[in-house]
């Protein structure tokens, strides 16, 4: 189970990012998908400034023309990812020049805050760097245009401030100064807007999620010729239920579509719906649910129309968007995916913050173990949670998979030791926050479940 701060978003790390730019081409690359913070994305190379960063200025010429422990993390990180030392291509007439070309800092809501400097690097020749394959997965040089062309097809993940550069550059050329591009949220007026994959807008609303995730991904998807989903609409309350209402006013929606029942994926989904005049699209499963709990008027004055596997619901790309059934952590759990499978919206089964829960009665844990098995031997390109941010291949889903195998094999050999549920758990979960043990405590209730059924 895992920790992470709860109380409050911290000062974001402050880090650089560089362009090494010859004549119309810069280089850029691909992170590894094991990373933890935008994995798969395609970026440029760069790095945290260490908090022992020296500030010793450099005495070399136009590294000394700017900020010390910009350049000494620049310096560093370079030589380590790149295994390129930028003072010595000073030294041998390879770098015409540096300048600081934007700034960027993550909104308060980010699981990774970063302040980023983005500085320009222009080379007299293209430069065959030798990336460290421990975190770059490949790289290559490309025109910004390229880049960007690449990432509007659906083909790339890459954050807000690293089109916005692009953008820039291609706007002109021989830019060296942007500014801070940083984007502003009028969070007391409208939710967040994100888009990581062209064409998957995430609206990260405030949710009644489990810790340490705050938000849902209300997901924003379909064509501009065929039906416009929103994707577990679930706000905490009236406040951002009206900033959610505010954000998607004028983009014209066909339907509601819920991955399942749990309320940080549907709470105030009949109230939208209603306000909206439009359809929900649901499970038969999340529905007995839901009128279960809330009655059954709570879907009063909504038409309501069942997905099934492998039902076409809208188009990406022109691509067939169709409706997989992933039960496990719920038991009417849908996900979509287009046919191209280029990407599977997996809902809550990984989680980009946190770890998944296997609840009781609606969570199986022998059905997660299948429906796991079943969506990485589909293969997609990029995994999208309902918590968190759109994540490239399947590697999180293996890792998830093999840790649940892990923990049920020590679950088997501490209870067949004799030890009790709340034994298990203060030894698997040694300084694990009270908050989060009922939790965990649920995960091993569902393990154990799957091992007496399997005697």
């Amino acid at each position: 189970m895992q920790q992470q701060n709860m109380m409050g978003n911290p000062k974001p790390l402050e880090s650089v990012s560089v362009l090494f730019m010859h004549k119309d081409h810069v280089f850029a690359v691909q992170r590894q998908p094991y990373l933890l913070a935008f994995p798969g994305y395609h970026a440029f190379p760069g790095g945290k400034i260490d908090n022992d960063e020296s500030s010793v200025p450099f005495k070399t010429r136009i590294l000394s023309d700017h900020d010390p422990r910009r350049m000494r993390a620049i310096q560093r990180e370079v030589v380590e990812e790149l295994g390129y030392d930028i003072e010595k291509g000073i030294l041998q007439d390879e770098v015409l020049s540096i300048s600081e070309l934007a700034e960027a800092v993550a909104p308060v809501f980010a699981p990774f805050r970063f302040r980023t400097w983005f500085y320009r690097i222009d080379l007299k020749k293209i430069v065959l760097f030798k990336a460290d394959s421990g975190e770059i997965a490949s790289s290559f040089w490309s025109t910004p245009e390229n880049m960007l062309d690449e990432f509007r097809e659906g083909k790339s993940l890459m954050v807000p401030p690293t089109r916005w550069v692009l953008k820039g550059l291609i706007e002109d050329p021989q830019a060296t100064a942007l500014g801070d591009l940083s984007e502003r949220y009028d969070e007391d007026n409208r939710v967040p807007s994100l888009e990581m994959l062209d064409g998957i807008t995430l609206l990260p609303v405030r949710s009644v999620t489990l810790p340490p995730a705050s938000r849902t991904n209300a997901i924003l998807l379909g064509d501009e010729d065929t039906a416009k989903l929103l994707i577990d609409p679930s706000p905490n309350s009236e406040e951002e239920y009206r900033c959610l209402l505010n954000t998607i006013e004028d983009k014209m929606l066909d339907s509601v579509f819920l991955t399942h029942h749990h309320p940080d994926h549907h709470q105030f989904s009949n109230k939208l719906a209603r306000h909206l005049r439009i359809p929900i699209i649901l499970s038969q499963d999340t529905l007995q649910r839901l009128t279960l709990k809330y009655g059954e008027n709570y879907f009063e004055n909504v038409e309501l129309r069942f997905a099934t596997e492998n039902e076409e619901v809208t188009c990406w790309h022109g691509s067939s968007v169709r409706v997989y059934e992933i039960p496990g952590h719920d038991a009417g759990h849908l996900g979509l995916a287009p046919d191209s499978l280029a990407w599977f919206l997996v809902g809550d089964l990984i989680q980009g913050i946190g770890t998944v829960v296997i609840p009781s009665p609606e969570g199986d844990m022998a059905t997660y173990f299948s429906t796991l098995e079943k969506v990485i031997a589909l293969n997609p390109e990029v995994i999208i949670p309902s918590h968190g941010i759109p994540m490239r291949s399947t590697h999180r889903l293996i890792e998830t998979l093999k840790h649940r195998r892990e923990r049920e094999s020590q679950i088997l050999k501490l209870s067949k030791s004799g030890n009790s549920k709340e034994e298990i758990l203060e030894q698997l979960y040694e300084g694990l926050d009270p908050r989060l043990q009922p939790l965990a405590m649920q995960n091993i209730e569902s393990h154990l479940e799957k091992l007496n059924k399997e005697e």
